[in-house]
């Protein structure tokens, strides 16, 4: 009997006989398992690296979207290079100083003079015999645009080399998309970083090269300690030094020697490489040392109680509170206190950072060699601990008043170790794909609070929230006039680091 006119009763048999609709019938439910199939290996790709590996397009998008992202969130911090100078230390620093080597850069002369020293900290008028001011090659981008937008471009110059460098970790890791992207988003939006900046500390750039100077020091761990090591790590804190980063040179000295303090096999490698790194830097060293006596040497401290620290890490403060926190404690604003982590980050810096980085002691991951100088620049960082290395006499140190945003230096450290313990904990189990999803949402859940306190202290808010301060940058313009003493020790040091640098190129080469 034919299926296409069925008598009565029968349509129902005939239809379950049919091979046609046999296949029709099977075929949602392949395409279904199909889905889900392709759907549980996409989710076990973003956290499992072999499989990554198998659909190669899935890294090739999500990276470069994740760093775009990060870019645009930069670009809302800063109002796209709009930024209104007239407040905090934008005005009384850096704003001036950045229009003054503007007006050097299309004059194309020394940027020797100031023509009053309000912008250097009331202590001079002579530019360079300030540690921070910046003089790193970027600096001749200003001949072709106005002041915020070199800031912007500035920033996020300094956010792809960071970026490149937790690229390196990705590699030393095999870190998985969704473990890499809570390191990237928890090292780029802390609210160490978006603080400092938001208040005007653009020399604060140095801290993006933070995973650069580990991944060296990972070198190190791994043996490299030849010249060609020391030339790479005196030449990456010249470069910051050259930035203004005084502060994170500094730091980075302490963190080395520290490290070098904890294992001799590693003494004599830093110890040429502070040393290079300072004869690199006597160009930058040598014209403030003409002012030793009159800059202002009050120490201003660090965390006043180890409460503070934990509240730093999950507590947003506006713009508005960040003056309210100074205390018989401590003078020093919001601003310098904040690590902002969110509750999460801050569960991902403690379980995998600390507690497992330290429980598993895998040398692979720096254990035991970093233990000490990430103690140890903690707790330097700890009410008036620092004061006992400021009783040293070397200037580049007790040069250094707050000691509360050294902390930063360690942080950054557990949280690339802290990425590389989360990745060994998933490569020990197999993902249900709830839990994948779930990994997604706490990644998403991640990303909104950093969010949000970028929206909190972006730099229109900031403005909005603290008294203003009127800033001319048109009289901020090169004023340069005769100065023996200056000039010749400007001299000195170049030579002296032009000399250290070819000597240091010639070992590095030779071995």
């Amino acid at each position: 009997m034919p299926c296409w006119r069925p008598p009565v009763g029968s349509w129902p048999t005939c239809w379950r006989n049919n091979p046609r609709h046999l296949r029709f019938k099977e075929l949602p439910i392949q395409t279904l398992n199909r889905l889900l199939n392709t759907f549980s290996n996409l989710l076990r790709a973003l956290y499992d690296p072999e499989a990554e590996r198998g659909c190669r397009w899935l890294s090739r998008v999500w990276l470069p979207a994740l760093f775009l992202g990060g870019a645009l969130l930069w670009g809302k911090f800063l109002n796209w290079g709009r930024i209104p100078f007239d407040f905090h230390d934008w005005a009384e620093v850096n704003a001036p100083r950045l229009a003054f080597m503007r007006d050097a850069v299309i004059k194309g002369v020394l940027p020797l003079h100031m023509p009053d020293s309000s912008a250097l900290r009331n202590v001079t008028d002579r530019f360079m015999s300030l540690p921070d001011v910046i003089l790193s090659p970027q600096v001749l981008l200003m001949r072709w645009m106005e002041i915020g937008p070199f800031v912007l471009v500035n920033t996020l110059l300094f956010y792809a080399l960071g970026a490149w460098g937790l690229l390196w970790f990705r590699r030393r890791f095999d870190l998985g998309l969704v473990p890499f992207s809570a390191l990237f988003l928890l090292f780029n939006f802390n609210g160490h970083i978006l603080t400092h900046m938001s208040i005007g500390h653009i020399t604060w750039n140095g801290y993006f090269l933070f995973p650069w100077v580990l991944a060296l020091v990972f070198r190190l761990l791994d043996g490299g300690r030849s010249w060609r090591w020391v030339a790479k790590m005196a030449l990456l804190l010249f470069f910051m030094f050259l930035n203004g980063s005084y502060h994170h040179f500094v730091w980075v000295l302490l963190f080395l020697g520290l490290l070098a303090l904890g294992n001799w096999h590693y003494f004599w490698p830093v110890v040429k490489t502070s040393l290079f790194a300072v004869l690199l830097s006597m160009v930058r060293i040598l014209p403030p040392a003409l002012h030793l006596n009159t800059f202002d040497s009050e120490f201003l401290g660090g965390y006043p109680t180890l409460m503070d620290i934990l509240s730093s890490l999950v507590t947003v403060k506006f713009p508005e509170q960040s003056l309210q926190v100074r205390s018989m404690l401590s003078p020093l604003g919001w601003w310098e206190y904040s690590l902002y982590l969110g509750l999460l980050g801050t569960l991902f810096l403690a379980v995998f950072g600390i507690y497992r980085w330290v429980k598993n002691r895998d040398p692979r991951s720096g254990y035991p060699a970093l233990l000490l100088p990430i103690l140890g620049v903690a707790l330097l960082s700890l009410g008036r601990i620092y004061r006992v290395v400021r009783l040293v006499p070397v200037p580049l140190l007790s040069g250094e008043r707050a000691s509360i945003r050294m902390i930063i230096l360690p942080v950054a450290v557990l949280l690339i170790l802290a990425a590389g313990e989360l990745q060994s904990w998933l490569r020990g189990r197999r993902l249900l794909p709830v839990e994948g999803i779930a990994g997604l949402g706490l990644l998403l859940a991640l990303g909104h609070d950093l969010w949000q306190h970028l929206k909190v202290w972006q730099v229109s808010n900031a403005f909005a929230a603290f008294p203003v301060t009127p800033v001319n940058l048109a009289i901020k313009v090169v004023a340069n006039h005769p100065d023996p003493a200056y000039t010749t020790a400007l001299a000195l040091g170049a030579g002296v680091s032009l000399i250290s640098l070819l000597v240091l190129l010639s070992l590095a080469w030779r071995r």
